[in-house]
């Protein structure tokens, strides 16, 4: 099971959604460049980040919102 205490990189995987979540979720290269990971393992990680505490602060409709970016650029 999944530990459900934020670390730093939850936290900074947040961050960046929160910043870019109105505009799609941002590029590949901005992501890659950020964090080193394809988008593709960054809105899988940005998924499960959402259903855990770090993403507590976030009203329920923004969450969904981040969700459906991450759903959408996943498929």
């Amino acid at each position: 099971m999944r530990d459900t205490v934020p670390n730093n990189l939850d936290q900074a995987i947040l961050a960046f959604g929160r910043a870019w979540w109105r505009y799609g979720g941002g590029s590949d290269e901005d992501i890659y460049v950020e964090f080193g990971l394809s988008a593709r393992s960054y809105f899988e990680r940005l998924r499960i980040v959402l259903d855990g505490q770090a993403a507590a602060s976030l009203d329920e409709q923004t969450r969904a919102q981040m969700h459906a970016i991450c759903m959408r650029r996943l498929h």
